[in-house]
């Protein structure tokens, strides 16, 4: 007995350690990157979207936001849940530094040592090395460096991941797991509305299951179940993240919902069910075959799709099929998930209006993932509390095979050794492959220039920093509102910078004309007193009111002082 109970606890240690080394696995980039960042503290300058989501979080930390990023669609994404998520990190590494990047390596981070912790605890230490080998070849093809970028259509890629692993649980019987299923399935249609119409189903077959699984303990006489400190935790959350919106539906008007619905039901132009198709191939084949452009299409060949779709479907049917032998509940959810993504997501994405671009359903490039997280679940999973499920059965009285235990462990410490050491690896490649660009601003638009090429996105970062410095000049103390009037559609990315620029600076811009609302927000419409009023345009054959300042590829920066001021002398 004293024997056993030595082998038994050294077994159990061994397994601890197994599950923190698959922890260590995916938490070393993240941890890594989010040090960096918090000792080197860079420079940052943002323009485009990233500096309206920076807008967007300064407001948060004041509590003042109540609606999502803006999409091109004429309304917000259905709630600021994200925004509020990065506050503390702009905060924390304000002005002008990377607190938009930290966030989003904080949020991509937390999400997927979730998912491992997660299979940890629910199918073994060996599972949870499985997940955190499949999670770091998923990085390795998505490219790390997505995973740091501050922009929400990236900000959903991770946290769709762990909605997978937290829906498979509540589906496999963990009650507890629903409501936190609906928590963050909130955050992705908040913060990405493509995800919406996945997200809603599976939310509501998770609360279809949960009220059908206590109707069943009713008519079995099971008997209540009283709520646990995590559902009542989870259904506070829940309430937060949708306080926001239901405060604006008050607020505004027309409200952001009221918006959403009449675009819903209006008629528009969409693109064709073979552009659909292409685009959620081209997100669903990103594992294996790697994603190498942030904003367009991967234009996947048909090779490449049909390979993916024959391992997908037959990856599926193996996990499902080993899950029922070996009495594996997660197994079967998961790769329903992946269905789901796969069937609901196309056809949505077939529907957008305009053209459809990757970034879109760049979330699809969980699906493959599920399919491998089923698969693990079922050949190498085990049931909650670390029993073995059944198996094959050994000769009677043999005793348990101690060394092929070890040797399955140190197989699993060196696999997930090296595939810590890969991801490591691409993101110091991608940062001395791009040191400026990756370390100051992400996705597009890049205003008057190609958004594929990297010249042309340092030159749009050296433009906004310039166009920043010139209206800094021409203000004086007493300058504490001034406006800026987007001549141009063109250059609005820029007007983005030029107004968290002087945001950081301390001082308030307003934005005209009044139709630019949608993407800076009611709070900087063109209402209030200014003391000057700047103007970026492209540069045409009339020459544009006011003095010029700057002249940059393309665009031109004028001024008019309102108000008399003492000029400014600002550096």
């Amino acid at each position: 007995m004293a024997q056993h109970s030595v082998l038994l606890g050294t077994t159990l240690a061994d397994q601890s350690r197994l599950g923190w080394l698959a922890v260590a696995a995916v938490a070393a980039f993240p941890i890594t990157e989010a040090a960096r960042l918090l000792v080197q503290r860079p420079h940052v300058v943002l323009y485009g979207d990233q500096a309206l989501l920076e807008l967007g979080a300064r407001r948060a930390v004041h509590l003042d936001q109540l609606v999502g990023p803006y999409s091109r669609n004429g309304f917000h994404h259905p709630g600021p849940a994200v925004l509020y998520l990065l506050a503390p990190f702009v905060r924390l590494l304000e002005p002008t530094g990377p607190g938009l990047y930290l966030g989003a390596v904080v949020i991509n981070g937390a999400a997927l040592i979730a998912a491992v912790v997660i299979f940890w605890r629910r199918l073994g230490p060996v599972a949870a090395v499985w997940a955190a080998v499949a999670i770091d070849v998923f990085c390795l093809c998505l490219g790390v460096g997505t995973l740091r970028e501050p922009w929400n259509p990236y900000l959903v890629i991770a946290p769709m991941i762990l909605f997978v692993v937290v829906w498979s649980a509540a589906i496999a019987a963990t009650r507890g797991a629903t409501i936190w299923a609906l928590v963050i399935g909130s955050y992705l249609v908040q913060t990405q509305i493509a995800t919406a119409p996945v997200a809603i189903v599976m939310s509501a077959v998770a609360v279809a299951h949960l009220a059908l699984a206590y109707r069943r303990d009713r008519h079995t006489g099971v008997g209540n179940h009283p709520f646990t400190w995590a559902q009542v935790g989870g259904g506070c959350a829940l309430a937060l993240v949708w306080l926001p919106p239901f405060v604006e539906l008050w607020r505004d008007r027309p409200d952001n919902m009221q918006l959403i619905w009449d675009f819903l039901t209006a008629p528009h132009g969409t693109s064709s069910w073979s552009a659909g198709v292409h685009i959620a191939a081209d997100a669903m084949t990103i594992m294996p075959f790697g994603n190498h452009d942030y904003v367009l299409a991967l234009h996947r060949n048909a090779a490449e799709v049909a390979v993916t779709a024959v391992v997908l479907v037959c990856g599926g049917l193996i996990a499902v099929r080993l899950g029922k032998l070996r009495s594996q509940p997660m197994s079967v959810p998961l790769v329903v998930s992946a269905l789901l993504g796969a069937v609901i997501g196309t056809i949505s994405l077939a529907h957008p209006d305009g053209p459809a671009y990757l970034y879109f359903a760049v979330w699809l490039a969980y699906v493959p993932l599920a399919v491998v997280f089923a698969l693990g679940a079922a050949l190498v999973g085990t049931a909650p509390g670390g029993a073995a499920r059944p198996g094959p059965a050994g000769p009677p009285g043999a005793r348990p095979d101690h060394a092929a235990q070890r040797s399955l462990s140190g197989r699993s410490v060196a696999i997930c050794l090296l595939v810590a050491i890969a991801v490591g690896g691409s993101a110091v490649r991608s940062d001395l492959g791009t040191p400026s660009a990756a370390a100051t601003t992400g996705s597009g638009p890049w205003p008057l220039a190609d958004a594929g090429g990297l010249q042309a996105k340092r030159r749009t970062i050296q433009d906004t920093i310039a166009f920043t410095r010139a209206a800094d000049r021409v203000l004086g103390p007493n300058d504490r509102t001034v406006d800026v009037h987007i001549g141009s559609d063109d250059v609005w990315p820029y007007v983005a910078g030029i107004v968290l620029g002087l945001d950081e600076r301390g001082v308030q811009s307003t934005v005209s004309p009044r139709s630019w609302d949608l993407y800076f927000g009611h709070e900087r419409a063109p209402t209030r007193p200014v003391s000057v009023t700047f103007s970026l345009d492209v540069v045409g054959p009339d020459p544009p009111p006011g003095t010029v300042i700057a002249q940059l590829d393309g665009a031109v920066l004028t001024y008019t002082r309102t108000t008399k001021s003492s000029e400014g002398t600002h550096p």
